[in-house]
């Protein structure tokens, strides 16, 4: 009788699982955990975001609040199309194409002429990644740094539905003037690398869904997004691939 009852719940307990297996992250190469990692010498490359037109800045010039953002705008103030930003005392300063230290040294410099050992610091308001699809709750994800990697966008939007492709995953990169796909399988464990998985800023993560079912999100600040999305998709055999 106990044999019995020990074969019947075996048998539950494997169905258990490959009923679950279609939800479950690295399933294909699970064992690959057992390999010894191999050593290598390489230095990852960190990502440096640039400032480009139309974002918004903050920028704090310490004991001297009358020249910070913060005295005319919490909100910051925004590049104009031509790269600059106007300044007090200061006026047009090019910052379009340097990181954020770079042009806070520059406008610590510029500064030096008229005040007595400036400290500034200068902080891109504006760095997000979309990521829309099959997750809970699709949208903007507000970046605190340079960059953030697809695991944590996922996670922070509460992770992934039952419904999602875990195998072919999209992150759209370089907007609308040359935009190229990206594809991540998260059942494969060898898709953990930082290359695969870095995201940067205006990134678009897609979520495709395993069945047929339209990409339409009604949130503030995504629905241009959304026909971009679908655009490039309509044309994905004329869009460059990456390999992973």
């Amino acid at each position: 009788m106990k044999k019995i009852l020990y074969g019947g719940m075996i048998v539950l307990l494997f169905l258990g699982c490959n009923a679950k297996k279609e939800y479950i992250l690295f399933q294909n190469d699970i064992n690959a955990t057992k390999k010894p990692a191999k050593k290598t010498n390489k230095i990852r490359y960190i990502y440096q975001y640039k400032i480009v037109p139309s974002d918004r800045l903050s920028i704090t010039v310490f004991n001297h609040p009358e020249l910070s953002t913060s005295a005319t705008n919490i909100k910051g103030i925004q590049v104009y199309p031509d790269g600059t930003v106007s300044l007090p005392l200061i006026g047009e300063v090019k910052v379009a194409g340097l990181t954020e230290r770079e042009a806070s040294q520059k406008i610590q410099k510029l500064y030096a002429q008229y005040i007595k050992k400036p400290y500034v610091k200068l902080e891109v308001l504006t760095k997000k990644v979309y990521v829309l699809g099959e997750v809970r709750q699709p949208g903007i994800v507000q970046l605190s740094g340079d960059y953030t990697t697809l695991i944590e966008a996922i996670s922070q939007k509460g992770g992934l539905n039952d419904t999602a492709m875990r195998k072919n995953i999209l992150i759209i990169s370089g907007g609308f003037d040359s935009p190229t796909i990206r594809q991540v399988d998260l059942t494969k464990i060898s898709s953990l690398n930082y290359k695969n998985l870095l995201l940067k800023p205006n990134d678009i993560v897609y979520v495709q869904p395993m069945g047929t079912k339209p990409l339409d999100v009604k949130i503030q600040g995504v629905q241009p997004i959304l026909g971009f999305i679908n655009s490039v998709l309509s044309t994905f055999v004329n869009i460059k691939i990456i390999a992973e």
